[in-house]
């Protein structure tokens, strides 16, 4: 693949704010200087990802990440450098420059191909929707008839028809270039091993009502296909209503939530979020004005699912469907939900209601006189799992109540864990709130599961502290951040006195060398030097502290000098060491051991000085 110049990557980086490319995947609030926000690569509940908008770097003190913008997508999206550029470049609009080296220029990254591919079958398959044609005619008619929606809606999302046929997309796809690899792995295809150029490969999709399902930024990764009349007899899926992509590149169910694009930017004063069961119940909560709607891809809700919820509001309201199957649903969810720091409300249908007709039928109002009624988490949990026809003490009691334990000590908050059971106290008169507290504790006392401690609320202070704990450490930081005094103390110290077998010593040698041969072009040239991403988290990490206190010069001094003395005292011990096995008849030996020591212990007493 052709190399993006370096012109090009300067100038992607000088244009866009990592403050941007982050906010799709976490809100960030103002912490001083810098700005906060809960990881976007691990669940939590206390914020610890950090921004310097002035430097254009991240430290995640969860993940240990650190970076730049081009760090920061290379993580999220599983790329490559070259890809990440790709995608900021296409993300921001900010035009690429190609090295010239005999390969075709617009040669794309799969990724991307895979993400222009979906473009493509997205405009394919709503052109199909719309056009004047026998199946299309049908579509329509059961887009508006049956399902109920407008067809504004459906022009809105580029709700689509996979003909029955297969239709030309294969063709298109071809005729516009995109590579056999893209076409076996983007998932709308069968392709035959033996069929290396993907010429007669099977659509995986026909005679379906075809909804696209987007990632957070908006992008079409992969369908759902919803089985239609259309739909022939020798579809091999035929029997299954809806049909999601496979997993692909781009794709992985459990990641990603229908409509989570959409209700991020609609969230407004709502401040939580409507979980619904499938696509089309998020879908009509759109149509009528609910923009603040998510769907699981058509299995149980995942703990990866809710922790990207969590980056959005930590108010979740569950609509699902009033049947047994709904409430089992939401039980499952439940300890996941907990565990991720939500706070769950369940709206209550009448057994056997349908989210979708409630919605359809009643609009918002619906959904708000459901809210009004809204049940907290453990008001749900106890009707469901403690009923109150159970009798007090009997075998059914117990296991509810065991249950409902289990769900409430995955809050890896004790305040949340104990309003948890004041609220169930209350709710069962019947039960003393101490007896409740007992049982609790003997419950979690017998479980092997441990519960994470409570995150530090301030873990950045911590992990700073943590990081400057060596002089070296010091040092590179001190180097990064006042540049001017870098030559100064590269000359002033000898290697030897580092500790290179550490990542700060290691680090501190290869930025030291980059002064002393004259050959440093700065921060962003030297990251393409160092060779794992432990090097580049820590290289980051330091880049990302501000810092403060001392004068710089000052803690030039204090460093060189530790260094210098720390560099003495070893060899010093060393000639100790040889003292004790020389012999003592060796007088010469011995008289030369005596006077190295002398001389070292002249050196302690005059430290190197730190002068510009």
């Amino acid at each position: 693949m052709p190399r993006v110049k370096r012109s090009s990557i300067e100038n992607l980086r000088q244009r866009v704010s990592l403050l941007d490319v982050v906010t799709p995947y976490t809100q960030m609030k103002r912490a001083g200087a810098q700005f906060r926000g809960l990881s976007p690569f691990n669940p939590e509940k206390t914020p610890s990802f950090y921004v310097h908008p002035e430097k254009n770097v991240f430290m995640d003190y969860s993940s240990g990440n650190a970076g730049d913008l081009f760090r920061f997508i290379q993580l999220k999206e599983n790329l490559e450098f070259n890809e990440a550029i790709e995608v900021l470049a296409e993300r921001f609009s900010v035009p690429l420059e190609y090295e010239e080296d005999g390969m075709p220029r617009e040669k794309l990254s799969l990724r991307k191909e895979l993400l222009t591919l979906h473009n493509v079958a997205t405009d394919y398959f709503h052109r199909c929707f719309l056009a004047e044609h026998e199946e299309s005619d049908y579509i329509r008619t059961y887009w508006t008839d049956k399902r109920r929606f407008p067809l504004d809606v459906a022009k809105e999302f580029k709700i689509g028809l996979a003909p029955a046929n297969g239709g030309k997309l294969l063709e298109a796809l071809h005729k516009e270039g995109y590579s056999a690899d893209a076409i076996r792995q983007c998932g709308l295809f069968y392709v035959n091993d033996n069929d290396l150029e993907a010429r007669r490969a099977k659509p995986r999709f026909r005679g379906r009502l075809m909804i696209p399902i987007r990632d957070v930024q908006g992008r079409v990764i992969a369908f759902t296909a919803r089985v239609t009349d259309l739909t022939p007899e020798d579809d091999s899926s035929r029997e299954a209503k809806y049909v999601n992509s496979p997993e692909t590149p781009l794709f992985k169910k459990s990641d990603v939530l229908f409509g989570l694009d959409y209700a991020r930017t609609h969230l407004g004063e709502a401040k939580s979020v409507i979980l619904v069961e499938g696509q089309l119940d998020c879908l009509r909560c759109f149509e009528k004005g609910i923009g603040h709607a998510v769907a699981p891809q058509g299995t149980a809700i995942t703990d990866h699912q809710l922790a990207l919820l969590r980056r959005y509001t930590q108010r979740v309201e569950v609509l699902l469907d009033g049947d047994n199957a709904g409430r089992k649903a939401a039980l499952r969810m439940l300890p996941l939900a907990l565990k991720a720091g939500l706070d769950v409300h369940f709206l209550a249908l009448p057994q056997g209601a349908d989210p979708d007709d409630l919605l359809a039928e009643g609009g918002a109002e619906a959904l708000t006189a459901l809210e009004a009624e809204a049940m907290t988490w453990i008001q749900f949990a106890a009707r469901a799992l403690v009923p109150p026809e159970l009798d007090p003490g009997s075998p059914e009691e117990r296991r509810g109540l065991d249950e409902l334990f289990g769900i409430i000590s995955q809050s890896e908050s004790e305040v949340v864990r104990d309003q948890s059971l004041g609220a169930l106290a209350l709710l069962l008169s019947r039960v003393d709130r101490l007896a409740l507290q007992r049982d609790f504790e003997r419950f979690r006392t017998g479980q092997t599961r441990s519960i994470t401690p409570e995150p530090d609320s301030e873990p950045r202070r911590e992990l700073a502290s943590q990081a400057l704990t060596s002089a070296e450490s010091q040092l590179v930081s001190l180097v990064l951040h006042h540049e001017q005094l870098a030559l100064t103390i590269s000359h002033i110290i000898d290697p030897e006195w580092i500790n290179a077998k550490t990542p700060e010593g290691d680090l501190l040698k290869k930025l030291l060398i980059e002064f002393q041969d004259d050959a440093w072009s700065g921060q962003d040239d030297f990251i393409d030097r160092l060779e794992t991403d432990e090097e580049r988290n820590y290289y980051y990490s330091l880049l990302n502290l501000s810092i403060t206190g001392e004068a710089p010069e000052d803690v030039a001094q204090t460093c060189i000098q530790a260094l210098y003395r720390r560099h003495l005292n070893q060899q010093q011990k060393q000639l100790d060491l040889k003292l004790m096995n020389t012999p003592a008849e060796d007088t010469d030996a011995v008289r030369d051991l005596h006077r190295q020591r002398i001389e070292l212990r002249k050196q302690l007493r005059t430290p190197p000085e730190f002068r510009l």
